[in-house]
């Protein structure tokens, strides 16, 4: 009797791993598509309207800011956005800004997203977590100032007064455009007695989009006139 070698390793591999049905895979894909897609869930932390109101009258200090990014490239290399790096800043124009106070609610919904941002992937040992969508009070929005970078990435928030706020910037989409070498197969040349395999190169087009983000919480002291803070966006990681 002969023996088929690849059905016996292929029954192996299924022995150990399990072989799911074309109906197991199905609801395999389903699920993740479930995971993948996010569910509303307001954030239970009451919103203080009062603080937020107190936190938000007029004060005398000003907070200047500028908004930029030191993706080497302008997105080719993203994963090289390294606190060292030594590409140049761009400055990022025409960018809202966004101020709000700090309040418990703020800081509830930043840690719910954080932490959902460090779900669990799919894998031999562990399991997914459902995507959430954290939906906060719409008070948080009414007592939040907004501005918008100048061409120099600049921006300003005047009148504040001594307390705790938190700045945030929408992500923003790099995108970036340039010209580089590719592989385009290989040749055998020969002088007659020797020969050898050369490779050859094209110039080919790239174009790739890298998101960043920002966001920070900043403390105002009493008697501080001014303020400056330096806006990295940076590489936007998770969902």
């Amino acid at each position: 009797m002969k023996f088929n070698s690849a059905l016996i390793v292929s029954i192996f591999i299924c022995a150990l791993a399990g072989c799911a049905s074309t109906l197991d895979q199905a609801d395999r894909q389903a699920k993740i598509k479930q995971l993948d897609t996010p569910v509303d869930e307001k954030v239970t932390v009451p919103f203080d309207e009062a603080q937020a109101k107190a936190a938000m009258m007029p004060g005398n200090t000003t907070l200047r800011g500028v908004l930029y990014h030191k993706v080497r490239n302008g997105g080719k290399y993203a994963g090289e956005d390294t606190t060292l790096t030594l590409a140049p800043s761009t400055f990022l124009s025409g960018v809202d800004v966004y101020l709000y106070p700090v309040t418990e609610h703020l800081v509830e919904l930043n840690r719910l997203e954080d932490d959902n941002r460090k779900r669990f992937t799919l894998g031999l040992f562990g399991g997914k977590k459902q995507l959430k969508n954290f939906i906060p009070d719409k008070r948080l929005f009414k007592y939040s100032r907004t501005t918008k970078t100048d061409t120099h990435g600049r921006y300003f928030f005047n009148d504040l007064k001594p307390g705790s706020y938190y700045i945030f910037v929408p992500p923003q989409s790099i995108t970036s455009t340039g010209t580089e070498l590719v592989k385009n197969g290989n040749s055998v040349v020969t002088n007659g007695l020797y020969s050898a395999e050369v490779a050859h190169y094209r110039n080919q087009d790239f174009r790739v989009k890298t998101a960043v983000q920002y966001a920070e919480y900043v403390d105002i002291s009493p008697g501080q006139k001014e303020i400056k803070i330096e806006s990295r966006m940076r590489f936007k990681r998770g969902y």
